[in-house]
C-alpha cells in the first residue's frame, strides 16, 4: 500500500468518525430539544394545576362559611323549637 493509500485510509476514517461525531450530537441536540419541550408543557399543566388549587380552596373556604352560617342556623331553629315545645 503506497503512503497515498494509507493517507487516503487514515482520511476516510477520520471523516467517518467525524460524522459519527456529527451525528451524535445532533442526537444530543434533538434529545434536549424535545426534552425542553416537555419540560415547557411540565410547566405549564404546573401552572394550571396551582390556579385550580387556588380556586379549589377559595371555593372550600366559602363552602365551611356557609356550612358554619347553616349550623348555626340550624341551632337556632332547634334552640326555638325546644323553647316553643317547653312553653307548652
Amino acid at each position: 500500500m503506497s503512503k497515498l493509500d494509507s493517507a487516503t485510509e487514515r482520511f476516510k476514517a477520520a471523516l467517518d468518525r467525524l460524522e459519527a461525531g456529527i451525528h451524535r450530537q445532533l442526537l444530543r441536540a434533538q434529545s434536549a430539544a424535545r426534552l425542553e419541550n416537555e419540560v415547557n408543557a411540565l410547566k405549564e399543566d404546573r401552572a394550571k394545576l396551582a390556579e385550580e388549587l387556588d380556586q379549589m380552596k377559595s371555593e372550600a373556604r366559602r363552602l365551611n362559611e356557609l356550612n358554619e352560617r347553616a349550623s348555626e342556623t340550624l341551632a337556632n331553629a332547634i334552640e326555638g323549637i325546644r323553647e316553643v315545645l317547653a312553653a307548652e
